[in-house]
């Protein structure tokens, strides 16, 4: 059996990456297109957040200095951090902060059921 010669191997090689990377590119544009169209333009939209603090942070300091007024619960024992409705602006400055370990998008969650005598009907 005789090997492809090296001249026919590149253009072919080349068609293919030129027919193949505008499909790359195609779904990123439109997905970027897509986000921005959904994206409301004003700042009074509000998510649900729950933010995680330094051990030694206030809550209160920090809900003041990034402009968070109105809170769910604020978390002092195990943990230091608060939840609230945020607006993208209040998102920002709260990630920001120097005191702020984490902001977490804040949802529900959804058990499992254990059947009758199933590996829990020992306890």
């Amino acid at each position: 059996m005789r090997p492809i010669s090296r001249p026919i191997l590149r253009p072919a090689l080349l068609a293919a990456a030129l027919l193949v990377a505008p499909l790359g590119v195609a779904p990123v544009a439109y997905a970027a297109r897509a986000v921005e169209s959904v994206t409301p333009a004003d700042d009074t939209r509000t998510e649900p957040y729950i933010v995680t603090l330094a051990p030694n942070a206030d809550p209160e300091r920090v809900m003041d200095e990034t402009g968070v007024t109105e809170v769910r619960y604020v978390y002092r024992s195990v943990v230091r951090g608060f939840a609230a409705d945020l607006n993208e602006a209040q998102l920002a400055a709260l990630r920001a902060h120097p005191a702020v370990v984490a902001v977490e998008q804040d949802g529900g969650v959804v058990g499992t059921p254990v059947a009758d005598g199933g590996t829990t009907s020992g306890w």
